[in-house]
């Protein structure tokens, strides 16, 4: 059984230019328009590390000459990691150099090796550990969390900065067809954990898993646009976040009126599905999905992070986030 341990701050990072259903439809050319992007996926804007102008005339045909295009623009995973990870050490009043492990994951890195988590720990000031990738996509969260529940009490250094960043709008088809512009968006989290030091929130992980059966339901091969079974996956994510819910709310004797939920922010009308299934109020659930697009694995905990400064002590989080491999996560939080 994993052990418990503490976050002490958490941090997010958004890139500058923003894309709103009006542009990407009347602009970029997406036929399909804001009244179904409103119904099917509830999702407003997003931000991504391209240009406007990069968008309107290329459709993002090349997602390589993207890469080399936000590295232009000034804006890539590791800039936004570094974002993220600096404003959650600010928050944890923890400095760099006292951070003994980075753990990242970043989906679609724009640089192969190195490791994210070494480029990272570079930029921030970080010294020698042992930064690793790990990566199961939009699930990274969860797999973050459960690798240091299971850690060795001697294996943990005095804090432990873990980061999740991606910027899959660089692998977005941008063509009149395709509406997977409308569900992307870039950005970062992260979050300064400590088995020893007492933080804003205890962290108990209680799932992960992945079944490879799924492995080509969703999928981006080294040069192309991301490619999924929509369908398939969204029946899939809808019932494994159920099942997840329902276990970690057994597991820990927890009524759902009581708690706060957080699940992958994919789109909103899967997340209303999925409080309606289980009839939790959605007055409680942490959600930022409308106004960031779908962040992949930052997007669950960024949504925490906006949201706890709002939260009381004794306060509960159950989270579920699920991501390619087909993989799913989750576990309890409280707000001390």
């Amino acid at each position: 059984m994993s052990t418990p341990f503490h976050i002490l701050g958490m941090g997010w990072a958004l890139p500058k230019t923003e894309l709103d259903n009006d542009f990407l439809h009347k602009e970029v050319g997406l036929k399909k328009g804001p009244d179904w992007v409103a119904s099917r996926l509830g999702i407003y804007k997003r931000r991504t590390v391209l240009s406007k102008e990069y968008i309107l005339k290329t459709k993002n045909k090349d997602p390589m000459q993207a890469i080399i295009h936000a590295r232009a623009n000034g804006e890539t995973p590791v800039s936004l990691g570094a974002k993220a990870a600096q404003q959650a050490l600010t928050r944890a009043g923890v400095k760099p150099e006292q951070v003994g492990m980075v753990v990242c994951n970043c989906d679609l890195p724009f640089d192969i090796v190195p490791a994210t988590a070494d480029y990272l720990a570079k930029a921030l000031g970080i010294g020698s550990g042992p930064h690793i990738d790990m990566n199961s996509a939009c699930s990274s969260f969860a797999r973050h969390m459960m690798y240091l529940g299971d850690l060795r009490d001697s294996a943990w250094p005095e804090f432990v900065l873990t980061v999740q960043t991606g910027a899959y709008t660089t692998r977005t088809d941008y063509s009149p067809e395709c509406f997977d512009g409308y569900i992307w968006g870039d950005g970062a989290a992260a979050q300064v954990c400590s088995l020893r030091h007492p933080g804003r929130l205890k962290v108990e992980p209680l799932v992960f898993a992945s079944d490879p059966k799924g492995a080509d339901d969703v999928k981006v091969d080294a040069t192309r646009h991301f490619w999924q079974d929509g369908r398939k996956v969204r029946e899939f994510s809808i019932r494994k976040t159920v099942e997840m819910f329902e276990a970690v709310a057994t597991a820990k004797k927890l009524y759902a009126e009581d708690v706060y939920t957080v699940t992958h922010q994919a789109n909103a009308v899967m997340m209303d599905s999925i409080l309606g299934h289980l009839h939790l109020p959605k007055e409680k659930h942490i959600h930022n999905v409308e106004t960031q697009g779908n962040i992949a694995s930052a997007g669950m905990p960024s949504a925490v992070a906006q949201k706890l400064d709002s939260l009381h002590k004794g306060d509960q989080i159950v989270y579920a986030v699920l991501g390619a491999g087909l993989a799913w996560g989750g576990g309890y939080m409280e707000v001390l």
